[in-house]
């Protein structure tokens, strides 16, 4: 499972106030109607054939109705969507994709691991695991006490863990992504022709010859979009939420703990009872993300190695997961 991980890159930020239930989601401009109805759907590579993005957007609500999503949810949503796909997630994942496979680059040696005095094995992401940062978060479990108490007591996740993880996610809620999380994933969904991103393309040197691979590799990832819409859309719906006022990351994800939204059925919890799971709410961002690491393994005591496993199905790095556990031990031993 991966969830866009906003965490070391970017600085660290003033932490917003959050009440329990967080509205960190902004508003974004909603878009003027636009017709987005079409009587069947089509599917395929046709799907995607149209030259016109109006029409694309309507062929997209087609396809999301006949798989099963509210009709009137889809087509309201829709007509209020009058811009143009966006290039950013298809472009920046191809540019991705592009370099690692056919742009040579110095071997890097890897970082090597080294013991510190809290027992944590070094590196950790740079200017996280400080005093200051620590007691942010002993402030944050402090202001949500039984949200991390009840997280703690279902799924035996010490609050000092899940704090460190919302922390190197997104600074506690402080920072949610910049992006509208339907819009990109929308974008991304009708994004299968390398015609359609042509900022990035003219920027890979040697693109030309590889446009074969570029456009398998795009309708792969377009696929993997629409899944991810799809599960975004139905989360939304389900919880009465508007999707235009939905941030998230590049790639989709969303809420304080940064779920992709197919994993949000998954390990979604409702933490506080009132018949919603709001990501973005701390309640039951916390208590998903216990369930996430309780159904992944986490227990009571497991040694670093093996709480380093259990973290590395959230973000497969080992710094990543270092970082955390060192700023959780920073936190609980805080005067």
């Amino acid at each position: 499972m991966r969830f866009s991980s906003l965490k070391y890159l970017v600085p660290v930020l003033l932490i917003l106030p959050l009440s329990a239930c967080s509205q960190a989601v902004s508003r974004q401009n909603s878009p003027s109607p636009t017709d987005s109805r079409m009587e069947a759907p089509l599917d395929g590579d046709a799907l995607f054939a149209s030259s016109s993005w109006q029409e694309n957007w309507k062929q997209l609500a087609a396809k999301l109705r006949h798989d099963g999503l509210d009709a009137a949810f889809t087509d309201e949503l829709f007509a209020r969507l009058d811009m143009p796909p966006s290039p950013i997630p298809m472009g920046v994942k191809v540019r991705e994709l592009y370099t690692n496979a056919f742009i040579p680059r110095p071997k890097a040696r890897p970082a090597r691991s080294f013991e510190t005095k809290l027992g944590i094995p070094g590196p950790w992401f740079k200017g996280v695991v400080t005093t200051r940062n620590a007691k942010l978060c002993r402030e944050f479990i402090n202001k949500h006490a039984v949200a991390f108490a009840r997280a703690e007591l279902n799924y035996g996740v010490p609050s000092e863990v899940a704090a460190a993880l919302l922390f190197v996610e997104t600074r506690l809620g402080g920072y949610l992504g910049k992006h509208n999380a339907f819009y990109m994933l929308a974008s991304m969904s009708v994004t299968r022709d390398p015609s359609a991103i042509p900022e990035y393309m003219k920027k890979l040197p040697g693109s030309e010859q590889h446009i074969p691979w570029i456009r398998q590799k795009m309708a792969v990832k377009a696929d993997w979009a629409y899944k991810e819409l799809k599960a975004l859309l139905s989360y939304c719906h389900a919880n009465h939420i508007d999707p235009f006022k939905v941030k998230g990351s590049v790639y989709g994800a969303i809420g304080l703990c940064q779920f992709m939204p197919t994993n949000i059925p998954r390990y979604g919890v409702d933490g506080n009872g009132d018949g919603i799971i709001d990501l973005f709410c701390v309640d039951d961002a916390v208590s998903s993300l216990s369930n996430y690491l309780r159904r992944n393994g986490w227990k009571k005591g497991l040694s670093v190695q093996r709480q380093t496993r259990v973290l590395r199905t959230y973000n497969a790095m080992d710094i990543y997961a270092h970082t955390i556990l060192a700023l959780a031990k920073t936190i609980r031993q805080l005067p």
